[in-house]
């Protein structure tokens, strides 16, 4: 769901905005994060986190009446996302592993220090989105914003994950 809604994110806010004032477009996303959370009801707390922030970026978008706050919402999920990734990096316990376990593959020890150690590329990728989202957010091409903050970041994680596998396989094979 956090995926459906930071691809579509984009585009309805660069619609809407175009259609309806900034307070009507705020108080549609509070509605749609509203109900997310109700959703999410009896699941744990950390699936919450980021209808709570739609939630609160709405709220300041509709009292402000500021696009800022609209614009600003897929560069508040980066730097969230890259705050777990550098917490999972010096927890020692990389986010990688909390992928694995919801598909239930198991690695090796040699494969764990691998994936530990490849935390720290996913990291500085992550800074990497993270200063492309604030070149777009500080950019006044709105286009620039909606393409990047819809679905281009996908593309810098997917480029990522290519350089990976390929060096995981000449890195695995080494030994």
């Amino acid at each position: 769901m956090n995926l459906i809604f930071s691809i579509l994110y984009a585009p309805f806010v660069f619609y809407a905005l175009q259609n309806f004032e900034l307070q009507k477009v705020a108080l549609v996303l509070f509605s749609f994060s509203l109900l997310w959370l109700i959703s999410l009801y009896k699941k744990p707390l950390k699936e919450t986190i980021f209808p709570l922030f739609y939630l609160f970026v709405s709220i300041m978008a509709y009292f402000i009446n500021h696009f800022y706050f609209l614009k600003a919402l897929p560069l508040i999920i980066s730097v969230l996302i890259s705050i777990f990734m550098f917490y999972s990096y010096h927890s020692k316990n990389s986010f990688i592993f909390i992928f694995l376990d919801k598909i239930k593959k198991k690695v090796g020890p040699k494969e764990k220090e691998y994936i530990q150690k490849c935390t720290l590329f996913w990291c500085f990728i992550s800074v990497i989105n993270i200063s492309l989202h604030l070149f777009v957010l500080q950019h006044n091409n709105l286009n620039y914003w909606l393409f990047y903050s819809s679905f281009l970041w996908i593309f810098v994680f997917l480029a990522a994950a290519l350089l990976q596998v390929v060096h995981r396989f000449f890195y695995l094979k080494k030994d």
